[in-house]
């Protein structure tokens, strides 16, 4: 123990490093030598980061424009008075379905039945009158203009009588269409005048859904056509388009256009929610996850893939179809390995060591810039 505190520490220090070096290099002994092979499998080569790639194909895909919407009825008529009078009989109920020419309201005829006799009693008067003048006519006793006179008292008589029974006809106020008396604000006792309303009148069968197309989805769409609709509740409506709106929207440079669609149970509501799908045209599209989308260094959207050299090439792409989870992409080429983990940490043009989604252990990703160490 006496020498070993006079020894200097650094002989202390070199001894205690040959005795590590010693224990090290015995566990070597014995063993061959790692073959090339083996070498160049366990350290990728420095610089080179692993990722993920999918062989993918494009397929034909139908581009479609898809624009908020809202439901609304294709006829909604508010029912005027056309003669006035006092509400004397409520037919139908608010929210009641009603046919063509269905009774909604009856006016009090007050007196205009006994106008009708008073004008049929005058009509018969100025015909027996008529037939007079033209008999007296006949035998030269009456002028030419008496009995154009006669004929014209005859057809004013006419006139009188049928102006009467028209405005009987219109104390009857009834519903123009099938639909729902969506509102009826009169009640039993209100007088009416002209004009005055007294329901509202909404057909439910067709429906229609609105919204406002881009300018340039407007070139590919056409009346007639298939379109869909998705409606707040989940459910899809399918129709045909029935109008495209010729001028646009000074304010939001849109075009409008209607979806016509089905609505037998009459469960549609006007004013509701929905998206309209109108197909366009087919092209050439790649089905991808959202999560493989990315954007490049200038801000570009699109997607990344591996050439069969190694080299990370970006791709511009457009959206066609966004449906299920799943993200349809056009323009791009007919066939490319996606790079479906690890795009986020490789450039375009960056060399990389790629393994498949099938793989059993693929490959861990490293951080960009970074070598993937051996294990010791």
């Amino acid at each position: 123990m006496k020498r070993l505190r006079n020894l200097h520490p650094a002989w202390i220090a070199a001894a205690i490093a040959a005795a590590v070096a010693l224990w090290m290099a015995s566990g070597q002994v014995g063993q061959e030598p790692p073959s090339e092979a083996e070498t160049s499998q366990s350290a990728p080569e420095p610089g080179r980061v692993s990722v993920q790639v999918r062989q993918s194909e494009a397929e034909p895909v139908m581009r479609e424009a898809r624009l908020s919407g809202r439901t609304a009825p294709v006829r909604a008529v508010t029912v005027r008075a056309r003669t006035q009078g006092r509400v004397a009989e409520i037919a139908a109920e608010r929210g009641a379905r009603v046919s063509e020419g269905e009774v909604i309201a009856r006016l009090d005829p007050d007196d205009r039945r006994s106008q009708l006799a008073e004008a049929r009693a005058t009509l018969e008067q100025r015909r027996l009158q008529f037939q007079a003048a033209e008999s007296m006519q006949a035998k030269g006793y009456q002028t030419e203009v008496d009995l154009a006179q006669a004929r014209a008292n005859l057809d004013a008589a006419r006139a009188a009588v049928e102006r009467i029974r028209t405005d009987i006809d219109h104390t009857i106020i009834r519903a123009p269409f099938d639909g729902v008396l969506d509102t009826r604000p009169v009640e039993v006792g209100d007088v009416l005048a002209v004009g005055d309303t007294a329901g509202r009148v909404i057909q439910q069968d067709p429906f229609t859904v609105y919204g406002n197309a881009p300018e340039d989805v407007v070139p590919y769409l056409e009346e007639g056509q298939p379109g869909s609709a998705e409606l707040i509740s989940g459910k899809t409506r399918e129709g045909q388009v029935r109008y495209i709106a010729s001028e646009a929207d000074e304010a939001t440079r849109t075009f409008r256009v209607e979806l016509k669609v089905d609505n037998p149970d009459g469960r549609l509501i006007a004013g509701a929610s929905a998206e309209l799908r109108l197909p366009l045209e087919e092209v050439r599209a790649h089905a991808v996850e959202p999560a493989i989308l990315t954007l490049n260094e200038d801000g570009v959207f699109g997607v990344k893939s591996v050439t069969d050299d190694g080299t990370v090439r970006f791709h511009a792409a457009d959206i066609v179809r966004n449906r299920d989870g799943r993200v349809w992409l056009s323009g791009l080429p007919e066939r490319l390995r996606l790079i479906t983990v690890g795009q986020g940490f490789v450039r375009a043009g960056d060399a990389v060591d790629t393994g498949t989604e099938d793989d059993d252990d693929p490959p861990a990703t490293a951080a960009a810039g970074e070598a993937e160490s051996p294990a010791p």
